[in-house]
């Protein structure tokens, strides 16, 4: 084996993406995907016990390239649009004896999804073909669970067909019986379509669209069911993350986690990458936050929020200390290690979180970003590094400081309100956890106390005096606040 491809293999992570095999002459001679790209494509490199189809190739392979993804969805996509554009001789001769599915949508008035091997039918709409046929399977089983189409090839429109076991389990939504119009069963099959086209952004749109217009016109259960499905729509997301189809492509082309790994001079590409940063003022509620972002998309499930417990006084460089400790201060934290952690900072936050991650024995790249002219610091160069402002790679980084940043201010803004509730209404006196309950509970924000009546507060259980005394409380802070100046 070649010293440049066991290089490039130490490099590859432990992630879902998509792989492109190069000859000699640097041809694309096929395109796969893989749930571990660095497990999937070693398998090319190891001959005991690979397959027919891995062998061939791996006699044929020269380079390969690794496009990490955020999920097992957006690497069938993306294997799938790639496939279709560069027509690698090798996917299309060897499949193993058997052809890549397909999903099938029938052409007819509640249109059936189901998978098939071969195009039979050409009134039908196909999507795919599709490489991995167990993922393919899971992923619609999932989306039916929130788009219930029917997935039958009986003849549903004899009157004798009968509701069946799919349509008790919740994965359909019971043409057969008219449980369900032909139009809202069209905009279910709408949203499955927009999953495997990468299309979600548009779909949601148009879900609220129609949920504003089942609203004008007093449409009220029509409103709650699309409400619901835009519901249905994000906890998708949340299994599958996924760019939208155009943006899924050019991410792929521009390859950006394995640009910046260059740029860097990491020793792996960065599929996981975290972002760290400071929010307070004058040292008071001080707080950090750490959002996550995996094959170039956020994570939501990994952010986290910290309150400064530790640092008296405005010492952001401390600060950053405290909330890298705390981020890595268990041994089930440490099994997760990202690939490169990001600091909302110059030179000195950097040098100041590198410290603490030697000290506690963390061995991950670290690097900042600079708000002022958008310069990157990294530990092996005494110059930060400057990136053309269209560059991929540095709009990767920016939009994880910039999430790391929001996040942080949102904390912030939370804590100062929670503060600012609390001794506003503790100052006034017949105001008891009663009566502050019902405040809270009644109004999302005290700053709607602004426009609020007494008979309002009353109608609260709040007696008159007391009501009178908190609007005008709560009017002489407003005039005194900063806000109000």
């Amino acid at each position: 084996m070649e010293k440049q491809i066991k290089n490039k293999l130490k490099k590859i992570p432990d992630c879902p993406g998509v792989y492109i095999m190069k000859n000699k002459n640097g041809e694309i001679i096929y395109v796969g995907k893989a749930v571990c790209l660095s497990k999937r494509i070693k398998s090319y490199f190891n001959s005991s016990g690979n397959n027919t189809k891995v062998l061939v190739l791996s006699e044929q392979i020269n380079d390969f390239e690794v496009i990490p993804v955020a999920s097992e969805a957006e690497a069938l996509i993306l294997e799938n649009q790639l496939i279709k554009k560069y027509q690698p001789k090798y996917n299309i001769n060897l499949k193993d004896g058997k052809s890549y599915p397909l999903l099938k949508i029938t052409n007819e008035k509640f249109p059936s999804v189901y998978m098939v091997r071969e195009k039979r039918d050409n009134n039908s709409t196909y999507l795919g073909p599709f490489t991995n046929t167990k993922l393919l399977k899971d992923t619609v089983m999932f989306i039916r669970k929130f788009y219930p189409l029917r997935n039958c090839k009986k003849n549903i429109y004899s009157g004798k067909t009968k509701l069946c076991t799919q349509f008790y389990i919740g994965l359909c939504s019971g043409p057969c019986e008219n449980k369900i119009s032909k139009e809202e069963y069209e905009k279910i099959l709408e949203g499955f379509i927009s999953f495997f086209k990468g299309e979600y952004k548009k779909f949601e749109k148009k879900l609220k669209m129609w949920m504003d217009e089942a609203i004008k016109k007093l449409d009220f259960e029509q409103a709650e069911k699309l409400k619901q499905r835009i519901f249905l729509l994000e906890k998708i997301k949340e299994k599958f993350p996924l760019r939208d189809e155009q943006a899924l492509l050019s991410y792929g082309d521009e390859n950006t986690h394995f640009s910046l790994s260059k740029i860097l001079g990491l020793k792996k590409i960065p599929y996981c990458i975290e972002g760290y940063d400071i929010s307070n003022i004058s040292g008071q509620l001080a707080v950090g936050s750490k959002v996550s972002f995996k094959g170039g998309i956020p994570d939501r499930s990994e952010y986290r929020k910290f309150k400064i417990k530790m640092v008296e006084g405005i010492d952001d460089y401390k600060m950053l200390q405290e909330i890298i400790e705390r981020r890595f201060n268990s041994e089930e934290e440490r099994k997760h290690l990202p690939d490169l952690i990001l600091i909302d900072g110059g030179k000195g936050q950097l040098n100041m979180v590198a410290e603490k991650l030697k000290e506690i024995k963390i061995d991950v790249p670290v690097i900042s970003i600079a708000k002022k002219f958008e310069e990157i610091y990294t530990l092996n160069k005494n110059h930060p590094i400057k990136l053309p402002d269209d560059s991929p790679e540095l709009n990767l980084l920016k939009e994880i400081r910039n999430e790391a940043h929001r996040f942080a201010v949102s904390y912030h803004r939370k804590l100062r309100n929670r503060n600012f509730k609390a001794s506003f209404l503790d100052e006034i006196s017949g105001v008891g956890e009663k009566t502050k309950k019902k405040l809270i509970k009644h109004f999302q924000n005290l700053s709607e106390l602004k426009n609020t009546k007494i008979e309002t507060l009353k109608k609260l259980g709040i007696r008159e005096k007391v009501a009178t005394e908190i609007l005008k409380k709560y009017q002489s802070m407003e005039v005194n606040s900063p806000q109000g100046r």
